[in-house]
Parts: C-alpha cells; sequence; structure tokens
C-alpha cells in the first residue's frame, strides 16, 4: 500500500521564483501547489486535431513526498500546433525545474517562429517547421543554461529528456533527445516509431540529457518532418509509460486501442499492465481526467512519472492493420 506524502520542499526554491518566471513567464503557476502535485492535464483543437495531455506524479515519489519530475505542455499555433513531453532526470535534484523550463522554452519558441513564418505561398511549410525545430531546440539550451547562470545552479542539476511534436499547415515535425518514445499511427492502420531515443542497455540508462554537452547536437540531428496526410495520432511518452509498454512500438497498438476503446476482450490491454480506467479515455465526457486515471495503470516494478500526450486528428478511429 503507497502512501501519498505531499513534499515539505517548495517545487522552486522561494530565491529562485523571480529568475524562473523572467526565463519562462508563467510556468509557476502549473506548479508547487498541492492540487498540482499528483498531476495536471489540458486539452486542445486547432486545425481538425485534438490534443491531450496528461502527466501523473509516480508512485515511489509519492510515497517518499518528492515532486513530479515529468512536465508536459501543449500550445496552439495559427497553423497547427506543438506539443512537449519532459522527463526529468532521477539523479539531477531540480530536473523538475529543468523538464518544466524545456517544454515551456521549446513550446513558445515554435509557436512564435511558425506564426511569423512567411505564408503558405512563400515558404513550403515543411521547410519553415524544419528551420523552426532547429531554432527552437537552441532556445531550449539557451534558456536551461540561463537560468543556471541566474541562480547560481549547476547546468547538470536541472538535466532532463525532451520529447516534441509540432503541426505547421500540412506538416509534422519531430525532436527527441533522451529516452521515452514518440509514436507514428498511420490511418492505415500501422504504428511506427520515427525516431530512435537515447536509451542505454539497461532501464532508466540514458545517453543524453539536456543541457549537457552534446545534447543539443543530438537534439537538432534529431529533426524529422513528415507529411500529416496518412497519420491519425502522434504519442510522447515519457518512460514511465515507455517502460511498462516495453517495447512501445510491438504494444502501441493495444495501447492506443485501450484509449479509444477502453478494455474488454477485444481491446485488451498488453505487455503485462493491469489497467485501472477500464473505459474510453479519448471519448470521455472529460478526457483529461479519464486519462490522468489511466495513467494509474499497475505493473510491478514500475513507479515512474508517468506523461503521455495524444496528438489525433479529429474523427480518426485508428484500427490496427491486422484487424482491418
Amino acid at each position: 500500500m503507497w502512501t501519498v506524502v505531499t513534499p515539505s520542499v517548495p517545487w522552486c526554491p522561494d530565491e529562485w521564483r523571480e529568475h524562473l518566471e523572467a526565463i519562462a513567464p508563467g510556468v509557476t503557476n502549473g506548479h508547487g501547489a498541492p492540487e498540482h502535485e499528483e498531476s495536471v492535464g489540458t486539452q486542445a483543437r486547432r486545425s481538425d486535431w485534438d490534443l491531450l495531455l496528461a502527466s501523473r506524479r509516480g508512485r515511489l515519489h509519492a510515497h517518499r513526498g518528492e515532486h513530479r519530475e515529468d512536465a508536459g505542455t501543449v500550445l496552439l499555433c495559427e497553423h497547427g500546433w506543438c506539443a512537449a513531453v519532459a522527463d526529468g532526470a532521477g539523479s539531477a535534484p531540480y530536473s523538475r525545474l529543468g523538464a518544466a523550463i524545456a517544454v515551456h522554452a521549446v513550446t513558445h519558441a515554435l509557436r512564435d517562429l511558425l506564426q511569423a513564418a512567411p505564408p503558405r505561398g512563400g515558404a513550403v511549410p515543411a521547410t519553415a517547421l524544419h528551420t523552426a525545430l532547429l531554432t527552437a531546440a537552441s532556445n531550449v539550451q539557451q534558456a536551461m543554461q540561463a537560468f543556471a547562470d541566474r541562480t547560481g545552479c549547476a547546468p547538470r542539476a536541472l538535466r532532463t529528456t525532451l520529447l516534441v511534436a509540432a503541426l505547421h499547415h500540412d506538416a509534422i515535425g519531430l525532436l527527441q533527445v533522451g529516452d521515452g518514445g514518440i509514436i507514428w499511427l498511420h490511418d492505415d492502420g500501422r504504428t511506427s516509431q520515427p525516431m530512435q531515443g537515447d536509451a542505454g542497455e539497461f532501464s532508466g540508462e540514458v545517453a543524453h540529457f539536456l543541457p549537457d554537452a552534446g545534447a543539443l547536437a543530438r537534439l537538432q540531428q534529431s529533426v524529422l518532418v513528415q507529411p500529416a496526410a496518412g497519420c491519425a495520432a502522434v504519442l510522447l511518452a515519457s518512460d514511465g509509460v515507455e517502460d511498462p509498454w516495453y517495447p512501445l512500438p510491438r504494444h502501441a497498438a493495444a495501447l492506443y486501442q485501450q484509449l479509444q476503446h477502453g478494455v474488454s476482450s477485444e481491446h485488451a490491454t498488453a505487455a503485462g499492465v493491469s489497467p485501472a480506467h477500464t473505459t474510453t479515455v479519448l471519448n470521455a465526457p472529460d478526457p483529461v481526467r479519464a486519462l490522468v486515471e489511466w495513467l494509474s495503470f499497475e505493473k510491478r516494478g514500475e513507479n515512474d512519472d508517468r506523461t503521455l500526450c495524444v496528438a489525433r486528428r479529429v474523427g480518426s478511429v485508428w484500427a490496427p492493420l491486422a484487424a482491418a
């Protein structure tokens, strides 16, 4: 039986709040208060796409009275959207701040860059998106370093992964550094993993974290832009979701079917996961609450923070290829 304990230390040290607000305006509004400690979530819709994101504190963190180290955010743009998920490194004492800064910096940079891009008749949307992703990645590194400089905090104390997806007109761009998984669900029923993360040989081993040396280069090298046509949904999952559903590319179909339809003999769970929420998530009266509840699934030995973002084309009822 797990005991939920409210952290005794503030989410952000009081003497750092002014600096955090200067680097990532508004980010403290969603953190630090007890009601935000266990879970957060949001939903948004733009350009025929529905976006749903939730983040839930892991059982071990809750039992120890530690803060949730994951972060996630969604922003709407004039011609699309951008979403980001980050998982602060457990060994870094202020990784929760690094994760929050990273998702804020990358989504706000992308929104501003894409809204300033030439009209569709000018630059090709895919080219504009590719350039914006490269610049936004650099902005993340700069924001984290600026916060470290202002506070005197060691940059390594902010270490975090980062997964990003953005829609601009008819193109979707992706970024990733660190572990976690990005899954692409195709209209024809296929699933694919467009890019490989930086997980090591063992669980919890990660090759790259922001803002370490080499991480920015890895993040920018990962930039991938693909046509949105033929895409039913994109999933961004922190390793708290990826690890229980490992290997995620194999089990992503069952996971997404569960989000669409709930758990039944036809749409069963997989990977030894015991569901806590057995009805539909995506079509629930309150999808945010439903996803938060879904994230409380159980699997032996898996107690990390969990964050999942689902970006799906409105009206798409995805079915795996084998069931088509």
